[in-house]
């Protein structure tokens, strides 16, 4: 065989080499662009996947916006007044006493203030420990609620008066000072916890010393007692014969 034809048959399978060797790189390339597309959309789909479940629905969104909305609205909603558990007499008694602190500030000025004084705190010692009182009631008809804050205005008038008209309980009667200033601690110590409250707290010596004191706190004109109107007083209008009943029968309850 010559040369020439072994040039030409070198040549044809060397074509046929590089073309197979062509054909298997592309196919390779293919596989291997195929894999790594394939591998991308699974790669894609597990994302997706994953944000769906991480990620939540409309409802999910709803509710949650609608919770937080409630929560908002919660936050917003005052709280009921205390006013709504309190009786019709509570509110009596309390109106009645909100009047009473107004004209005290009112009329502090007045050249008879001081008899004011004396006669409103008179009044409010009649009210929780006489069973004297205010619009028609008694203090043990209130609720406990309203008792609360009754002990708690009761302070404040007292406080405030003392502010207007110092030491004005010293000059109630020539007997009685340490008496009112019993019941003044009493009502301060119940303003901050209605279970420092008694009336027995008051103790029998200071009852029967305001109750034998009747005549010298008559000198108080029911005018004077203009600050707490429709109080019917019990230390102002009973007999020292039907205090001491009433208090001998308390005792005994």
């Amino acid at each position: 065989m010559d040369n020439k034809k072994i040039i030409i048959i070198l040549s044809i399978v060397s074509a046929v080499l590089l073309l197979t060797t062509g054909i298997l790189i592309g196919r390779l390339s293919s596989k291997k662009t195929f894999e790594e597309q394939h591998s991308n959309e699974v790669d894609k789909n597990k994302i997706k996947s994953d944000e769906k479940t991480n990620t939540p629905d409309n409802d999910d969104i709803n509710n949650n916006d609608s919770n937080k909305e409630t929560t908002t609205n919660n936050k917003d909603i005052p709280k009921k007044e205390e006013s709504t558990s309190l009786s019709s007499k509570d509110n009596l008694v309390i109106s009645e006493l909100n009047s009473s602190l107004t004209s005290i500030n009112k009329n502090a000025n007045d050249k008879d203030f001081s008899k004011k004084a004396k006669a409103t705190f008179i009044s409010i010692v009649d009210f929780l420990f006489y069973e004297g009182t205010i619009k028609g009631v008694t203090f043990n008809e209130l609720t406990e609620n309203g008792k609360a804050k009754v002990l708690k205005l009761a302070n404040k008038i007292d406080t405030t008066l003392e502010e207007k008209s110092p030491g004005y309980k010293e000059t109630i009667s020539a007997t009685t000072s340490k008496d009112y200033k019993k019941a003044s601690q009493i009502i301060k110590d119940s303003a901050n916890d209605i279970n420092n409250f008694a009336k027995e707290s008051l103790g029998d010596e200071n009852y029967n010393s305001i109750i034998e004191a009747k005549d010298e706190l008559l000198l108080y004109s029911k005018n004077a007692l203009n600050f707490i109107t429709g109080n019917s007083s019990k230390i102002l209008n009973d007999t020292k014969n039907k205090l001491n009943d009433w208090y001998q029968d308390f005792k005994n309850k």
